[in-house]
């Protein structure tokens, strides 16, 4: 997927892919940064990138069934924002005809 917003952007904006990928790149890094500082990230009408805090808790290992434990760790979530939501359902009427 990265790829193809690569070749869109350099396409768009008539620019090479290396600089579309630099753009890429730096727009994942900069999310990437603002979760490990601010643990939130938002993007209007897109949505908003959070970071949660899951506690340790005690799994089954699928292969054996014996108990196993999953550490505490912090995962990053996506919410989309009401605007991109409407636009998908949008699109999706445009596919089924």
């Amino acid at each position: 997927m990265k790829a193809v917003i690569v070749e869109e952007i350099a396409f768009l904006l008539e620019i090479s892919q290396k600089k579309a990928a630099n753009i890429v790149d730096t727009v994942f890094k900069e999310v990437r940064q603002g979760l490990i500082k601010d643990g939130k990230v938002t993007i209007r009408g897109f949505g908003s990138f959070q970071t949660r805090n899951k506690t340790q808790r005690i799994g089954r290992n699928p292969k054996t069934g014996e108990d196993a434990v999953i550490a505490a760790r912090t995962v990053p979530t996506f919410k989309a924002s009401k605007l991109f939501k409407s636009k998908v359902n949008r699109s999706d009427e445009y596919l089924s005809s």
